[in-house]
């Protein structure tokens, strides 16, 4: 026995006194995972879960609101309506009503924006 095993106490070479526990197979069928919980005897061990149920309630899908795409020739910021970067932009056609009343904004149209993104 060396000093450190002294200083970390008594240290068997054998390995009879290890606690082991059966392998598991993974489940593939979903039915749960491996929880720790309450056992019948009253112990506190691990126990399958119950399976999750999934969701069968759909959300209603929401319309989209029409979009229109805009030019701007400079960076603006406009409160309650939106910002513009320079260039073109894709904004919801309320704001584009507001937006076109500037006079450094004006409507792309839709050869002109897939020109610019190479389509």
């Amino acid at each position: 026995m060396s000093e450190n095993d002294a200083w970390n106490g008594s240290v068997s070479d054998s390995h009879a006194d290890l606690i082991t526990a059966k392998a598991t197979k993974k489940r593939s069928d979903g039915d749960g995972t491996d929880v720790v919980g309450s056992l019948e005897t009253g112990a506190i061990g691990v126990k399958k879960s119950a399976p999750k149920k999934k969701a069968t309630t759909t959300q209603p899908k929401k319309e989209k609101e029409p979009t229109v795409a805009l030019h701007s020739t400079k960076n603006v910021v406009w409160e309650n309506v939106g910002k513009l970067a320079k260039g073109y932009n894709i904004v919801p056609a309320a704001a584009a009503e507001k937006w076109l009343t500037r006079s450094h904004v004006r409507e792309a149209t839709p050869e002109e924006i897939a020109r610019e993104y190479g389509k």
